[in-house]
């Protein structure tokens, strides 16, 4: 399950958080930023309702203001909206730092902005 959220006041190091969940617990990632990217941060939690509970104490999240957004695709990052996954990771030779998306059914390299 993923959700993501736009802070009601966005702050200059934080505008949007989003939450994944599986079976290992719940991820809350932080970003500076509207445009889907890879997150800034990111805090575990055993369950997604602490993670929620967490982002409402410290952001002044409404629960209503969560939209629930597909879950990533296999092997694909989770703190992407779309499908983005490290270059080779699939084949057992992960790139780390390389990354590739999927657009009409071709996998791209991201190109990565500051």
């Amino acid at each position: 399950m993923r959700k993501i959220a736009l802070l009601a006041v966005p702050q200059p190091a934080l505008k949007r958080l989003m939450l994944y969940e599986d079976e290992h617990g719940a991820y809350l990632f932080g970003y500076n930023t509207l445009e889907d990217a890879g997150c800034l941060w990111d805090e575990w939690f055993e369950t997604a309702a602490a993670a929620e509970a967490e982002a409402q104490a410290r952001y002044h999240l409404a629960p209503a203001a969560w939209q629930t957004i597909t879950d990533p695709l296999p092997e694909c990052q989770h703190d992407w909206i779309s499908p983005v996954r490290v270059v080779g990771r699939s084949a057992g030779h992960p790139q780390w730092g390389k990354l590739e998306i999927l657009t009409d059914g071709q996998w791209e390299p991201v190109r990565l902005t500051s």
